[in-house]
């Protein structure tokens, strides 16, 4: 190659591009529609995120018409000028000559394309938010490649034809394929069909750089393109050599068959590169597309794994979705594309975008119970319901898991994971859930049906979920066994739980000595005694029995060797979320960084090693017994700002709606969990210790001492001194996840917590480490706190109307009951027409307050929508300025340039012409 010949070309071109005001008027169109695609979709403010994605929505479209408009004159101006002979004359190859005019039309676009990225990196910094700079950057890459790509089929365009409007088309026609076929499914009617085409797409191939990713297969995508564009433009550059004699037609088809073979081989690697990625890489800040060690290495062991069958993912998403999902939507196809990519083949994912009540959506609904479901929606300061889906099925072989819905709280790459790893094992693990009078598992009782509660249904995606009968001996080995309040059991349902955990059972225990009514009716404390037998109609009427008798839950501690006191609560004096203010009490064991504990978690066990913070309501305390055998490893332990009180206090604190009795402030770090691990005492020693508790006779010791040996087992227990952690209301607040408008923004890990547990007894630790993984993506900062003012002020105005109507409302109900009572305090009437008169004015006096009330609410609520609107509207003022600066502003830099490049190129064209012949000139032209 001769890079003197290739130089000149290159510079040729270039130059002769930038001389021209041409060509940053081209740039400035470029600039402009870029900025137009970036920020003017609505989706940009609605989503709320600082990315490029309606930008690389538009980008394909966009190029399909920049790109001709930089190639059409490559080689058609050549030949109409007529030095395309001149250029082939030259000392140089085919290639020079096309790598020449190829790496200046490169050069120009690239030029272009910098423009465009300062003046919207510009205005993100101004007046919108910072972005990623690695999503940033990543994308403008990908936006460079795509340009490469289409460059080299404009290149063929050009060569194809002498007139620079037939070049242009050309250039769209040929180029057209490449952005069309990312929206194959709106021709295309079989889903099957319209996927394989999306695939070659640029849509598809850029949507790693769209995601901040530079991937091995991506790049020889768009590299394949501009190799065999470019040899297809030597081969016609070259046509003079071979077209026209004796031979031509035949090395026409010799060219031709050399090209389809190069297409040939450039489709196979790239089909096995979108299946075994060699190298890829996140340059994101936040890691938005980096999946944990733990998780690449169980999607790399599945791919060796010659006995798991392909999983095919099917994931159904809906062509857009509200802000508040815009997030969840991105992470779920960005985790499965990574999933897919180090899978080895193993992975296969097919996207569909579903649109409601399309034959899709019914064979989804059908094929996978996948429907759509209504949320919330929040759009430029007013609120909707919308229905979406966000959904996903795994199947290998018969077996079949599926996702019906990702809310925008769940934790994407955990469920897929888990959902994909479990979907390919052969045989699932077991846990036992001990029959307590906590009922997780729902079920028919006397009082009605029960539903199965949240984390039995969590559970039930991992793992074969068996209740456990306690009144027999549990003989029994599960991988974990899970037992709620067994403080509740009977007396030989005790001993037979006791005996299981002796005999090495792992096993989870979580014991309140105060659970929460609201969550578990009919659950009483520790140290409480059970309610009556019976309940139900014979409560009512005073029947039933004696209260059941209660296991003796010591049994369980002194084999632990730990020490819960039943009738012992503690509090602590550290609120996390000062917004929720005298909502949140003492009561509510925050645990986490700040709460003044050296270590609240400890950092040595994967069960809450990493955990942010987690919330235990009305929980007890854990400590461990001196000289006991058994290792204790505190896992969560409270502050310093800490006391007790007792459960008679909270009680009758709760009854007399006072405040609460004789705390008791010790300064004390309370362990709230902790795991024992170990070998315990013997049933011998401990016998001798019960009967040291209780004071027998020498001789009951004697012969407790004379009883043969046995052999001790490990234990492997978790003890957690709450059970509310485990309600429902933690996972609802999990799935539901940040709401901007909610007061609180509740961030609990409780359900990381409780499943870590069961996974770390059952010797399963795939999830741990994946669960703890949190994103962050980066928000239109700016914007938020331009509104922030309006926003509070609508808040101000909303509380001000509600506060006046319910003190008129209650002044209309206080009107009421006064004119009742006047007419009750009558002692000039008997008692019956008294009765008569009171009850006509309840009558009358009731239509006339429902009337006055019904007024005052519906001008309640037509002022609260007035201060809606008047919210929406400013927020809508807002980012309509934004947005017009947003698309006014970029170009003026080309245009400068421009303007500038077209007065010094008329400046030098008046160098060295006399005055007079300027003059001249000027006559003429005015004549």
């Amino acid at each position: 190659m001769n890079l003197t010949v290739l130089k000149a070309i290159f510079k040729r071109d270039f130059v002769s591009y930038f001389s021209n005001p041409t060509g940053y008027v081209f740039i400035c169109v470029f600039v402009m529609l870029s900025s137009l695609a970036a920020f003017w979709p609505p989706e940009f403010f609605g989503n709320n995120l600082a990315n490029l994605d309606q930008l690389s929505r538009w980008m394909p479209f966009i190029l399909l018409v920049y790109i001709p408009a930089i190639t059409m004159s490559t080689w058609a101006e050549e030949r109409r000028q007529g030095t395309d002979e001149l250029l082939l004359t030259l000392p140089a190859d085919d290639l020079d000559v096309v790598v020449g005019k190829y790496l200046a039309g490169v050069a120009i676009y690239s030029v272009a394309l910098l423009f465009s990225m300062f003046s919207i990196f510009l205005v993100f910094s101004w007046g919108l938010g910072t972005p990623d700079a690695g999503l940033f950057v990543g994308s403008y890459i990908g936006y460079w490649f795509v340009g490469l790509a289409m460059l080299s089929i404009g290149m063929v365009a050009s060569f194809l034809t002498s007139n620079l409007t037939v070049g242009f088309i050309l250039g769209v026609l040929l180029n057209s394929p490449l952005a069309l076929f990312g929206v194959a499914d709106l021709v295309v009617r079989n889903p099957a069909v319209a996927q394989t085409i999306r695939q070659w797409s640029v849509v598809e191939q850029f949507a790693d750089f769209e995601r901040g990713v530079i991937s091995l297969s991506s790049v020889s995508y768009f590299l394949s393109i501009v190799v065999v564009m470019l040899y297809v433009s030597v081969v016609l550059i070259g046509k003079r050599h071979w077209a026209g004699g004796e031979d031509g037609e035949a090395k026409g088809g010799h060219f031709l068959a050399r090209t389809l073979c190069m297409l040939v081989v450039v489709a196979a690697l790239n089909t096995v590169l979108s299946t075994h990625d060699l190298w890829r890489q996140d340059l994101t800040v936040e890691q938005l597309n980096s999946l944990s060690d733990r998780t690449v290495q169980l999607v790399r062991d599945l791919g060796n794994d010659e006995d798991v069958s392909p999983i095919r993912v099917d994931v159904y998403v809906s062509p857009s979705v509200p802000a508040e999902y815009a997030a969840q939507k991105r992470d779920l196809l960005a985790t499965l594309s990574e999933l897919s990519s180090i899978s080895g083949g193993k992975i296969q994912v097919s996207k569909h975008e579903v649109e409601n009540f399309s034959e899709e959506a019914s064979l989804a609904e059908r094929t996978y119970g996948i429907e759509p479901r209504e949320v919330s929606t929040k759009s430029r300061g007013g609120r909707s319901q919308e229905e979406i889906f966000l959904g996903a099925a795994f199947s290998s072989g018969l077996d079949k898991v599926v996702i019906p819905f990702l809310d925008k709280g769940i934790p994407i790459e955990y469920e897929l994971v888990r959902s994909i790893t479990t979907v390919a094992q052969q045989e699932r693990k077991r846990v036992g859930v001990l029959k307590t009078k906590v009922n997780l598992n729902g079920g028919f009782s006397m009082q009605g049906s029960t539903p199965e509660t949240q984390l039995i249904r969590e559970l039930k995606k991992q793992y074969d979920v068996v209740e456990v009968d306690p009144s027999t001996p549990i003989t029994e080995k599960f991988d974990v066994l899970l037992a709620v309040q067994p403080s509740s059991l009977r007396p030989e349902e005790m001993d037979h739980f006791v005996e299981a955990v002796r005999n090495g059972q792992p096993t989870a225990v979580f014991e309140d000595p105060f659970p929460l009514p609201n969550f578990w009716p009919n659950v009483v404390g520790t140290a409480q005694p059970n309610p009556p037998a019976g309940g139900g109609m014979m409560g009512m009427f005073g029947g039933g029995g004696p209260p059941e008798p209660k296991g003796d839950i010591q049994q369980l501690w002194n084999l632990l060797g730990v020490r819960m006191r039943g009738d012992e609560l503690i509090w602590q004096q550290y609120n996390p979320y000062p917004g929720a203010g005298s909502f949140v009490d003492a009561q509510w064991i925050f645990i986490g960084e700040g709460n003044g504990a050296i270590n609240p978690f400890s950092p040595d066990d994967p069960i809450v090693s990493g955990l942010r913070e987690t919330l235990l309501l009305i929980a007890g305390s854990i400590t461990h017994k001196d000289g006991a055998p058994t290792e204790f490893t505190p896992l969560a332990v409270t502050g310093n700002q800490t006391g007790t009180i007792t459960v008679d206090d909270l009680q009758l604190a709760s009854r007399s709606g006072g405040a609460i009795l004789r705390q008791v402030r010790t300064g004390q770090n309370y362990i709230v969990a902790a795991r024992i691990e170990g070998k315990p005492k013997s049933a011998e020693e401990l016998s001798l210790e019960t009967l040291d508790n209780v004071a027998e006779g020498e001789e009951d010791k004697a012969d407790a001492a004379d009883a043969p040996a046995e052999e001790v087992a490990e234990l492997n227990v978790v003890v957690v001194t709450d059970i509310d952690c485990l309600a429902d209301a933690f996972f609802a607040i999990r799935e539901i996840g940040t709401d901007d408008d909610a007061l609180v923004e509740w961030n609990f890990q409780n359900v990381a917590l409780v499943l870590n547990t069961l996974d770390s007894l059952a010797g399963d630790d795939r999830f741990l480490e994946v669960r703890k993984r949190e994103h962050s993506h980066r928000i239109l900062a700016k914007i938020e706190d331009a509104t922030l003012e309006y926003r509070d002020e609508a808040l101000k105005e909303r509380e001000k109307f509600v506060e006046q109507a319910t003190v008129q409302i209650s002044a209309a109900q206080k009107e009421f009951t006064d004119k009742i009572a006047q007419i009750e305090s009558r002692t000039d009437l008997n008692p019956v027409a008294r009765r008569q008169m009171i009850e006509q004015a309840r009558i009358r006096l009731g239509r006339v307050r429902d009337v006055k009330v019904a007024e005052l609410e519906k001008q309640r609520d037509r002022q609260v929508r007035e201060s809606e609107r008047a919210l929406s509207a400013q927020i809508r003022g807002v980012q309509d300025f934004y947005k017009f600066a947003a698309v006014v502003l970029p170009p003026i830099l080309p245009i400068l340039l421009a303007l500038l490049v077209y007065f010094h190129r008329r400046e030098s064209e008046r160098e060295g012409v006399a005055n007079t012949r300027l003059r001249f000139a000027k006559a003429e032209t005015t004549t």
